[in-house]
């Protein structure tokens, strides 16, 4: 039989949002749950709404669970993208123009219309309506009475009060600052604007360029292990690359054309020529440090297009220069100059541990460097020089900046891995003049950090170690551009916050919003949210209404915050989770600080991670008419761990579809039935009992996934096995007897079907409102008996199948009762004395059965148990069932406690 999932679903979300029922008041014991709110700038696909939902099934399952729930949504439109995009329509731009196009029509909407999104704002407008659609479409129990986004003139005030206290504590700061920039948009770039930067992080690595002076010019050798210098052998460049003279103050310095290229967006420099690498090759330089001469050498593995292009030679620190010193045979001279205490750390004992060969091995030489870099990094001991005697991790930085000073190197930035923009732009470093930023790298200000994240809830568990790591290594962190859409910087109008630093704390808007709306806009200044946030301050010369609405969002915020979890995917912990943790902890008071964070994985389809450019999209919005709600629900959250990644595939949705038509076949058949279960059956409700049970301590520990398999596919083979032993029309009396509460316990799962079900059978009110069905302890009497009985199954099959036969009687033989007294012996006497005092068959037995090294059987009267199943075992095995009759043959003597004698005849 095939069911109409959608009208069900209309037919609830209905109800839903006519009694405004996902509303909370302030009222009883809290929770409140929140996700990044979603970017406006396209249509989410369904990875996005796995985040989504899992949050979201969460917040059911705590509502159940007798907990006022808050589960709020916002939009973000701040920076450049939505700014972009509508520029580009404006000038036509064929590309963009087609994608919106497509986006239009994915929404059955007029194609024509594109030119509306030449304004940003029309973007911004269009896509979060057809967001709040999607979200409602998958069942999101989200509050939408405290919906806003960041570009609202009540946003933006708020963005400025907490960027007034983050300058008046010194946190916010101003200098020359290097950062991604996109040199065809004439402006920074953050992990939205760059294509994958959600997933595979760009960052700003600084190299120590040292100058090397030879007949050419100075050679740049660019390097990010300044340490290592004093051991330099040679110099590598790439024969095949362009190479050029610059300028820069009254040096002539020789790079690659590529380096010179980003190195122009970083300092004064004047091109002068251009160098071929071959050009290079062969000459001789003069180290900066001891004025050694060292050969320039042929190194085709060099990336023209990384730093400056230039490498200096360090063959006892280095695997790549190792093995490229193997291949052309140079027979130099190696310096060491850092001792790990361990002899078998060292280039050659590192290339023969990774196997690698030649420098062909790139994956292995990538791998042998990261390993040797962190063991001479944390373990090793500058052994010369200077330093000599110091720690590498504490002087490397210290060495770098004494180079610099020295007037023998300059910093060079360049991007950690090459990357371009969603537009196909490349991102290059810029070091921006009189750049804001927000300076996380103050120590104090990481204590606190470590302090609050000491004392909260990670799920995963791991969590607590990545952001302890990432609070040690953050430092500064830009957070404003001259142009994009969102909030201007209070202390100064020029700059525009960025997308990444408006976004840190305004989960604490979403408790006060309904009253700020309230509130005239030139009204709301600094003390009032002094007032509503902090509890300090004065509103004594706002209106009345204005301070009424003060009190009132004070109330609310003070009853709401702190966030209780905060659920999201896990990339985002090297950047926006760390914000929020560091911006909470600079505004708030302690009290207010959040108390836990959870991640996800992402949902892959066709093997990768969904993306416009690999044609792997499945948008959200195609959720509600090709698979249906639930079918969603179910799929994200019972296929894979909440923390690991979900592979969608249309079979497997084929195959979901169908397990949720006869599970609805089956509760709806089973209405038919009065519920007078056979207490044959009563297994089955322990089990179900049991099953729930798990269930609750499951979702409480946000282990969804093993939520959602035992109480949907082991409960429908549980009634599987029920219906092929006892027959349909007793499995329908048992399910009867537990349907309803076995709706209500997978409402947070697939919360539609649910309340259809606990409609039907006659249950008052919402489902999602009821409480969880719980179960206190669970009598394991009758689940033992099943178990009992499937051990017996088990065994017949076992021995029809070797022995081939088709038996017609089964002979089943429990353990005389003497062996069932010499085992509750053994519980209490010494082993040792009971062997000595014990009869020779006694002996036998202690032996065997502590040979076979049985746990203790659960089932003491084995005789009544099989006599009342014997009818029904006689039936399945088709067979007919003979207990304890008399029988000769060894069969009898081999009868354990639990373990009963069968013979076939």
């Amino acid at each position: 039989m095939s069911y109409d999932f959608k009208s069900i679903e209309r037919k609830w979300e209905r109800r839903w949002e006519e009694g405004h029922v996902f509303e909370p008041k302030v009222d009883g014991r809290k929770f409140f749950i929140t996700v990044p709110w979603p970017y406006c700038n396209g249509a989410l696909h369904i990875g996005h709404g796995r985040t989504y939902t899992i949050a979201d099934i969460l917040a059911r399952y705590k509502r159940m669970k007798g907990f006022n729930v808050l589960y709020p949504m916002a939009f973000h439109i701040s920076g450049t993208p939505i700014l972009a995009f509508s520029k580009k329509i404006e000038a036509g731009d064929e590309k963009t123009v087609e994608l919106y196009r497509e986006y239009l029509e994915l929404y059955g909407d007029d194609p024509g219309k594109v030119t509306e999104f030449s304004k940003p704002e029309n973007i911004a407008s269009y896509f979060s309506t057809k967001i709040v659609s999607d979200f409602r479409n998958i069942g999101l129990s989200i509050d939408w009475t405290r919906i806003f986004n960041s570009g609202e003139p009540v946003y933006n005030r708020f963005v400025e009060w907490q960027f007034s206290i983050l300058k008046e504590k010194g946190l916010l700061k101003q200098g020359d600052y290097p950062l991604l920039y996109s040199p065809s948009e004439g402006n920074p770039v953050g992990e939205d604007d760059i294509l994958e930067g959600d997933t595979n992080k760009v960052s700003v690595t600084q190299y120590t360029a040292v100058f090397f002076k030879t007949e050419q010019g100075i050679l740049l050798a660019s390097t990010v292990r300044p340490e290592t210098l004093i051991g330099v052998t040679n110099l590598f460049v790439n024969p095949g690359a362009d190479y050029c003279r610059v300028r820069i103050g009254e040096n002539t310095f020789v790079l690659s054309l590529r380096g010179y290229e980003k190195m122009r967006f970083q300092r004064d420099v004047e091109f002068i020529s251009v160098l071929k690498g071959t050009d290079l090759i062969g000459i001789n330089a003069v180290e900066p440090l001891t004025s050694r001469t060292v050969p320039v050498l042929e190194g085709a593995f060099v990336d023209p297009d990384i730093a400056t292009g230039v490498d200096y030679s360090v063959p006892s620190h280095s695997v790549w220069d190792h093995v490229a010193l193997m291949d052309i045979s140079k027979n130099l001279q190696y310096i060491k100059v850092i001792d790990v205490g361990n002899e078998e750390i060292n280039t050659e004992s590192v290339r023969r541990k990774f196997n690698i060969r030649s420098l062909k091995d790139r994956e292995a030489l990538d791998e042998a460097t990261k390993y040797l870099y962190e063991q001479e990094f944390y373990h090793g001991k500058i052994i010369t020089g200077r330093y000599s005697g110091k720690m590498v991790k504490d002087v490397k930085d210290i060495i770098s900046s004494d180079l610099i000073s020295s007037g023998i190197a300059i910093p060079f930035y360049d991007t950690s891995r090459k990357a371009e923009t969603r537009d196909g732009d490349r991102v290059v470093v810029a070091v921006i003049k009189n750049q804001w930023f927000i300076d996380y790298s103050i120590e104090e200000w990481k204590e606190k950090v470590r302090k609050l994240i000491d004392r909260m809830y990670f799920k995963p568990d791991a969590l607590k170690n990545q952001f302890l790591q990432t609070v040690d290594w953050i430092r500064e962190r830009p957070c404003a551009r001259k142009r994009g859409l969102g909030t201007r910087l209070p202390v100064d109008n020029n700059w525009v916050i960025e997308s990444l630093s408006d976004s840190t704390i305004y989960t604490a808007v979403y408790t006060v919003i309904p009253y700020l709306r309230r509130i005239q806009l030139d009204e709301i200044d600094n003390s009032v949210f002094d007032f509503i946030f902090l509890g300090k301050g004065s509103i004594d010369s706002k209106t009345e209404e204005t301070r009424e609405m003060c009190n009132q969002a004070r109330r609310e915020f003070l009853y709401w915050y702190p966030v209780d979890l905060r659920h999201t995917s896990y990339p985002h912990i090297s950047n926006h989770l760390t914000f929020y943790l560091f911006n909470h902890v600079a505004i708030f008071p302690e009290e207010m600080w959040p108390v836990g964070i959870s991640t996800g994985g992402t949902l892959l389809f066709k093997g990768q991670k969904m993306s416009k450019s690999k044609g792997n999209v499945l948008p959200l919005t195609t959720v509600k008419e090709k698979y249906g709600a639930d079918l969603f629900r179910l799929y994200i959250s019972s296929n894979a761990d909440v923390w690991a990644d979900v592979y969608w595939t249309e079979n497997e949705a084929d195959n979901y579809s169908r397990k949720l038509e006869r599970f609805l076949t089956l509760l709806r058949d089973a209405r038919e039935y009065d519920g007078n279960i056979d207490n044959r059956d009563l297994w089955i409700v322990a089990r179900m009992r049991e099953r729930m049970k798990k269930a609750s301590e499951c979702y409480d520990s946000l282990k969804i996934r093993e939520a959602a398999v035992e109480l949907f596919f082991n409960s429908l083979n549980d009634i599987r096995e029920l219906e092929n032993f006892a027959g349909r029309e007793r499995m329908l009396n048992a399910v009867r007897s537990f349907a309803k509460d076995w709706a209500l316990s997978l409402s947070p799962v697939i919360p539609y079907i649910a309340e259809e079900i606990y409609s039907l059978y006659g249950g008052e009110g919402l489902a999602s409102f009821q409480p969880y069905p719980e179960q206190g302890e669970v009598d394991r009497k009758e689940i033992n008996e099943w178990l009992f009985i499937q051990s017996i199954i088990d065994d017949f099959r076992s021995i029809t199948k070797v022995s081939g036969i088709a038996p017609k009687k089964m002979y089943v033989r429990t353990a005389e009762k003497w062996k069932w007294d010499l085992l509750e012996r053994m519980k209490n006497e010494d082993f040792r004395q009971m062997m000595r005092n014990a009869s020779q068959k006694e002996r036998e037995f202690i032996l065997s059965y502590s040979k076979k090294n049985q746990t203790e059987p659960v089932i003491r009267d084995e005789e009544a148990v099989l006599i009342k199943y014997r009818e029904d075992l006689g039936r399945f095995l088709n067979v007919e069932v003979l207990v304890n009759e008399n029988v000769q043959g060894q069969k009898v003597k081999k009868a354990m406690p639990g373990k009963p004698s069968i013979m076939l005849e």
